[in-house]
């Protein structure tokens, strides 16, 4: 029954991700051609490709990067006190003023830039913006279970056996809590992303008006676009399109980072 109800849940999960391998399937966007404008069509098919893509890549860097300090935190306490530093003072800072500041720098450059070039740029800058604002819970969820592990439950039963500390971790890694505990990170990550990238996107529209869209394409920015849909006149249909699978893509996170809690308690 156990494993019936874990299959059951992941279907549910898979159907409220769906949004995302929809926006990658042509004929999909063929069925609804003339329901609603073309232009609108792209903007939001080209969204969500642009957002699971964001999403992909924070989770692939963020994950990569959490491992690797969780583990050298703990094998070395030194750099787990550096980083909590660190990350402490990034933490202290709201994520939307982290975005902002990041795109600073090269706000020229996208200014100067169109196309293809722009949009890779606004990426990798997110993504490295997403990165930090999401770093310091991942690293907590990581290295503070992996860390109990080891001072509290296995360390003097490995050593005992003659194992390494370095030996130990990676063993430790591979159990069922850390697994568990992993899993909510990554789900915590893809939450607290795609919240970034929604209000990030929705906020530079707004200072974009009605003379264009921003380089950083998001469903976000396609909700600020149409908001005045909502208003006497409008096509609310147009404001709701893009928020409905934002809602079913969030319950799916939501579900993983509850599940992953409650093993992990």
């Amino acid at each position: 029954m156990k494993k019936l109800s874990e299959c059951l849940q992941g279907a549910f999960i898979a159907i409220l991700a769906s949004p995302f391998i929809l926006a990658w399937l042509p004929a999909i966007q063929a069925m609804l051609t003339g329901k609603v404008s073309a232009p609108y069509l792209d903007s939001l098919f080209s969204s969500f490709r642009q957002l699971s893509i964001t999403l992909g890549s924070t989770l692939l860097v963020v994950s990569s990067v959490t491992i690797a300090l969780g583990y050298a935190s703990v094998q070395w306490p030194i750099v787990g006190k550096i980083t909590a530093s660190a990350l402490d003072a990034i933490e202290s800072v709201p994520a939307i003023l982290i975005a902002l500041f990041c795109y600073a720098p090269v706000s020229g450059y996208l200014a100067g830039h169109s196309g293809s070039s722009s949009a890779f740029v606004s990426l990798l800058v997110f993504v490295f913006a997403a990165a930090l604002t999401t770093l310091p819970e991942a690293l907590r969820g990581i290295t503070l279970p992996l860390g109990d592990l080891y001072y509290r439950k296995y360390s003097l039963s490995f050593r005992s056996y003659g194992f390494t500390r370095s030996r130990i971790l990676t063993v430790l890694l591979g159990t069922h809590i850390m697994k568990d505990a992993f899993k909510r990170t990554c789900a915590g990550i893809l939450l607290k992303t795609l919240v970034l990238d929604c209000s990030f996107g929705f906020i530079i529209q707004l200072g974009f008006g009605s003379y264009g869209t921003p380089a950083h394409a998001s469903p976000g920015a396609l909700i600020a676009a149409n908001r005045d849909a909502l208003f006497a006149g409008g096509e609310p249909l147009l404001f709701w399109i893009p928020v409905i699978p934002l809602v079913m893509i969030s319950m799916a996170f939501l579900i993983m980072f509850d599940d992953g809690k409650a093993k992990e308690i």
